[in-house]
């Protein structure tokens, strides 16, 4: 019996973490079909990976369902692949009615609470992970008696927004904090680490197993400490001394398929989890630039990843900005980036997104 053709079904809006998924997949010639919703501001759609892909523009997340269920292809064997929570908290609305036609992040069932980041700390509690201190705050409550300092961010990564993170060293603080415009309404609130460092782990679930050879060491972020990182290194998990264990532990718990990453801070030898991404993470190409094409693993019978190599990643367009804003030298920076062999803009095997983008950018200010 033939086996049947394999096909990725991207759905995401135009950032790093749906351009180095189709670099990813392109380079191990999986054949794609993107749902990219809204501005294509990256120009995701220029890539030389998807020269002979179907590419859907969608304007909302809501115009993707019947697209699904009108490309669906029973002669294919079509896997779903989130890129961002919008997306991920929208397929998984719609299992019941997708997993008979692909292959879903949780094949029928649901994440349901799991998206919110306090249900994902007591999961991750039970398997054997170290949390910080954590309570759920709705705004139209009375703010609880806390240890401050405090970190405030959305309980939910889709009812809010980076400007809704706020360190809190006291109430006036938090008033300050709830008093900006906003449309959260529920909060974690956890005890604040003063971190050395963050990681992001990055991982995969397959029929295989769940995999995570390695992570992303964080080094810069740019414009706050809470901000998207400028410029890390992705090591193996061995350099990296995390609790693998337990986070294959909750990983398995979950049943969920696909590309995933884990967030930690780093501090004093211990590392705290801070949440989990049901989805491909925008500095998961770090994987693939040292070795490791971890979402290949879902359209090949390949078990084992290869051997991680150190790689310092850079998204250039941010990482620069340290120099501009005078925090550091130009000479340091050059130093970083000569040794930088992961660009997560800029890709020599893949140039067009990036010409596009500079064009594109030149001709608005002329």
């Amino acid at each position: 019996m033939s086996r049947l053709q394999q096909q990725a079904i991207v759905i995401g809006d135009s950032f790093n973490n749906t351009l180095g998924l189709i670099r990813s997949l392109g380079e191990a010639k999986v054949d794609i079909v993107l749902l990219l919703v809204g501005d294509d501001r990256l120009f995701v759609s220029k890539s030389r990976y998807l020269k002979k892909s179907q590419i859907f523009q969608m304007e909302t997340i809501d115009d993707c369902l019947p697209t699904l269920l009108r490309i669906a292809d029973k002669t294919k064997q079509q896997t779903i692949i989130c890129t961002n929570d919008i997306a991920t908290q929208y397929i998984d609305e719609y299992e019941t009615t997708l997993c008979s036609l692909y292959i879903t992040p949780m094949k029928g069932r649901h994440l349901g609470n799991l998206l919110n980041k306090d249900e994902q700390c007591r999961l991750a509690e039970n398997c054997g992970l170290t949390i910080p201190q954590s309570i759920i705050y709705n705004r139209n409550e009375d703010f609880p008696t806390v240890s401050y300092p405090i970190l405030m961010k959305p309980a939910n990564s889709n009812t809010g927004e980076k400007s809704d993170i706020h360190i809190c060293y006291c109430q006036k603080d938090v008033n300050k904090a709830l008093s900006a415009t906003s449309t959260c309404n529920q909060f974690i609130i956890q005890k604040f680490i003063e971190k050395e460092y963050e990681i992001n782990l990055i991982g995969v679930s397959t029929v295989n197993g769940v995999y995570i050879p390695g992570g992303i060491r964080k080094i810069r972020h740019y414009p706050t400490i809470y901000s998207p990182c400028s410029f890390g290194v992705f090591q193996s998990v061995e350099n990296l001394n995390v609790d693998v264990h337990s986070i294959l532990k909750l990983m398995q718990h979950v049943g969920y398929h696909g590309p995933f990453s884990v967030e930690l801070l780093h501090k004093n030898a211990k590392n705290y989890f801070m949440e989990v991404n049901f989805r491909h993470d925008g500095l998961a190409y770090a994987a693939t630039a040292s070795g490791v094409n971890l979402p290949a693993m879902l359209f090949n019978s390949q078990t084992v990843p290869m051997t991680v190599n150190n790689t310092y990643m850079m998204d250039l367009s941010t990482d620069y900005c340290h120099v501009k804003d005078g925090t550091l030298s130009r000479k340091y920076w050059f130093y970083d980036f000569r040794k930088t062999k992961c660009q997560l803009n800029f890709n020599r095997h893949d140039l067009m997104p990036t010409i596009y983008y500079y064009v594109n950018k030149i001709m608005k200010h002329i």
